[in-house]
This record gives C-alpha cells, sequence and structure tokens, in this order.
C-alpha cells in the first residue's frame, strides 16, 4: 500500500482521510509489520546514504597522487561521510511521523521503545557481545570503551582516552547509532508533551541554532582540544541533522505544506551550490581543517537532507522516480547490516587484498578497488544471512506491539532505520 503527496491540492492535516491498511501478506509482515503505508522512494533515499558511508569506507586511499583524476575521485570519497547526515535527516523524519501519528494510541512509549530495541538492540549488541566473547583470541584491548559501546555512550568519550585496539575489527562507526538513541531517549517525550507541529519547528529550529553556536565555539576552541571529533560525534554537536528531518515532517502537516514542496528543490540546489564551493575551495569537505564546513557548512548538509527527501515526496517527480529504483531500495532494506558489519570486513580484508593485488599487478589504484568489491560483495551476503536468519526473528516479534492500523501514516513509512 502507497500513499503519496498531491502536488495540486494540498489538505491540512485534519482534514485528510486516515488510511486502514489492510491485512499485510506474510512477505511483508517483517519489513511492515506495522501495517504502515510504505513509501518506497524513502528506502532508495535510505539505500544512497548507506552507499556513501560505504564509499568513504571503502576506498580510502592517499589524497596526494599527483594523478588529477586520482586526487578529484579522493576529494569526493573524502565529501561521502554526508551520508551519515543523510541517514540522520531521514531517521528524524520518519520517527517524528510515527510519533505524531501515534500520540493518541494506548501505551504510546512502550510500543515507540519496543519497537526500536526489536530492531537496533539485537544486531547492535549480538555484534558488541560476539567481540567481547572472542577478546583474548583477538589479542584485543578495550582499555574501558567496553562499558562506552554498553551503554551507547562512546560518542561522548569527550576528553582523550587510550586507544581501543581490535585487531581486524572496527566499530568504531558505531557512534551515529549511539546518537540516534541517545536522541529517542529524549524526542518521543518532547512530541508526547507538545503535540503540535508548529511548536514542535520553533523548539527544532531554536535546537539547530544552538547546536550550529555549540559547533562553532568548538571549531574556535579545537587548538586546545584533545579531542578533534568534538564538532562533529558527540550528540550535542550533530543533533541537528536529525531536527532538520523532525522539523520536515512537522511542517508537512501544516499549513506550509505546499509551499515546502515547492521550495524544496530550489533549497537543495541552493544547498549542494555553497557545499560544491566550499569543497573546491577547501580540497574536499573534510571539516578536521576548515571552518565553514564543520560549522554552517554541517547545517547546510542537513538542511539539504531534508530538502532531498522532502523532493522525493511529490508523486510522479523525477526525485520520486530516481530513489524508487529496485537498486537503492535493496540497499536501503538492508542498510542496518551492512552498515553494521562492513567497518569490521574492510579492516579483515582490504589490507590484504590490496597487498596482494600490489604485488602483482604493481598498481596501488587496483588493489583500492578489488579490496573495495571483495569486501562490499562480502558485505552485502553477511547482511543477507544476517537479516534473514538473526534480524528478522526480532522483528516478528513486533507484532506484539503493533500500531493502530487506522492510524494516518503520511509522508512516511514503517521501515524504521538503523542508522
Amino acid at each position: 500500500m502507497r500513499w503519496m503527496i498531491a502536488d495540486n491540492k494540498p489538505m491540512p492535516f485534519s482534514a485528510r482521510q486516515p488510511l486502514v491498511a489492510s491485512q499485510p501478506a506474510k512477505r511483508e509482515e517483517i519489513d511492515n509489520p506495522g501495517g504502515f503505508a510504505h513509501v518506497p522512494a524513502l528506502d532508495g533515499i535510505r539505500g544512497l546514504a548507506i552507499l556513501l558511508v560505504l564509499f568513504d569506507h571503502l576506498f580510502w586511499a592517499n589524497s596526494n597522487t599527483g594523478n588529477r583524476f586520482f586526487d578529484f575521485v579522493s576529494m569526493i570519497r573524502e565529501s561521502s561521510f554526508v551520508g551519515v547526515n543523510l541517514f540522520f535527516a531521514l531517521s528524524g523524519f520518519l520517527i517524528t511521523g510515527i510519533l505524531l501519528d501515534t500520540l493518541r494510541i494506548p501505551h504510546f512509549f512502550k510500543t515507540f521503545y519496543a519497537r526500536r530495541i526489536l530492531r537496533i538492540f539485537p544486531l547492535y549488541y549480538g555484534v558488541f557481545f560476539l567481540m567481547l566473547l572472542f577478546t583474548g583470541p583477538l589479542h584485543a584491548v578495550w582499555n574501558g570503551w567496553q562499558y562506552y559501546f554498553l551503554t551507547y555512550t562512546a560518542n561522548l568519550a569527550l576528553w582523550a582516552r587510550p586507544p581501543l585496539i581490535l585487531p581486524h575489527l572496527n566499530i568504531t562507526h558505531f557512534w551515529s547509532l549511539q546518537v540516534e538513541e541517545q536522541f529517542y531517549l529524549v524526542w518521543p517525550f518532547v512530541v508526547y508533551r507538545v503535540r503540535k507541529p508548529q511548536t514542535l519547528i520553533r523548539i527544532s529550529i531554536v535546537t539547530c541554532i544552538a547546536v550550529l553556536l555549540i559547533r562553532v565555539g568548538l571549531v574556535i576552541a579545537r587548538p586546545h582540544l584533545h579531542n578533534i571529533y568534538l564538532p562533529y560525534s558527540p550528540t550535542f554537536s550533530c543533533v541537528d541533522n536529525l531536527l532538520f528531518g523532525c522539523c520536515l515532517c512537522a511542517l508537512l502537516r501544516t499549513s506550509m505544506r505546499s509551499q515546502v514542496l515547492k521550495l524544496a528543490p530550489k533549497v537543495f540546489a541552493a544547498c549542494v551550490f555553497v557545499l560544491v564551493c566550499a569543497a573546491f575551495l577547501n580540497g574536499g569537505l573534510g571539516w578536521q581543517k576548515s571552518f565553514f564546513i564543520p560549522t554552517l557548512g554541517f547545517s547546510l548538509i542537513g538542511i539539504g537532507s531534508a530538502s532531498l527527501i522532502a523532493m522525493t515526496l511529490r508523486a510522479g517527480s523525477s526525485s520520486e522516480c530516481i530513489f524508487g529504483n529496485k537498486v537503492l531500495r535493496f540497499f536501503g532494506k538492508y542498510s542496518y547490516g551492512l552498515y553494521v558489519f562492513h567497518y569490521s570486513i574492510e579492516a579483515w580484508l582490504s589490507g590484504p587484498i590490496r597487498a596482494f593485488m600490489d604485488a602483482r599487478f604493481h598498481s596501488k589504484a587496483l588493489g583500492v578497488l578489488a579490496g573495495a568489491v571483495v569486501v562490499a560483495l562480502v558485505t552485502i551476503i553477511v547482511s543477507l544471512l544476517s537479516y534473514h536468519l538473526y534480524e528478522s526473528r526480532f522483528l516478528r516479534l513486533k507484532r506484539y506491539f503493533s500500531y493502530n492500523n487506522r492510524v494516518p501514516t503520511h509522508d512516511r513509512q514503517a521501515a524504521e532505520s538503523g542508522a
């Protein structure tokens, strides 16, 4: 079942007829256990986000080769971290829609948190506890980091600490999952207390401005900080990217809906133009030595991400067509497993493959390409097996925490993001 926006006659939120979900087919029970309307293009948005992350993490190489083509590709790769920001904006958009649309159901908090736990915790803690179990054979040195990962707070280790040493494994990217879970400890209570979309918009905008000012202060103080990631990964310096998605969701439930949809392509184009200019001036969107990119630049990435989401919601639009294709939707469906597994598989396989290709063919570029392709294929296989043999068993339990099928389900789908 599918619901899309009618561009010519947008109706106010209260006037829309609620959707009544039909009994889902068995094959859909895992993917859509809440019975919500499904917007395929949003799966495609998630697919783009994970592909950007994979490109960033799997194609790392020397950024100053002297070859203009390879240096240009490296500049693009260093800019593809924006996939995480896109994940954040999409997650904020989808979850805010779910929260607003289920305010009146019984057991509001119990249902929301139970469904989030069933989606996120089994794989996250499954991988984490497996690593703990093999600490000895892996010669891992946790240096206290296990307690941060156990409590979803590794991204809040704000001061210098002894390093986490996991030979042939990597879970440092779990920081973004921790940002989302920390946000979801607070946001449902805000939505439940406020309820009005207009007030949520004001709260989101004020908070986004505050986060921008925090980043400005952190970047100014950067030479004196021990942790260069303070403007990037702690929740208080990146939560605005989630809130831009939340704000979009609330805006589409007001009388500004039509204007927002019409302005979205222009806003997206303006953000892309400024960021591309900044990338050429800075040699990419690498933020460690820039002032503009980790401050206003991060805000523009979040606004652009929200605008892209809005563009896909226009029925029959080119964006809806692009992101509705099966390839992007495939990667979107399995994005959580791809995100969780890819960095450890990369740490395990990439080095040996690159070394072999370099020794055999004397080509570092071929080694980078071969390593990335093999790691990507292995990651896809592992993610498919994980989803169908492990995660799906927990996802089926969502039927015990189902939302009311008669709840209106505008502008989003029930497939909840893990990134």
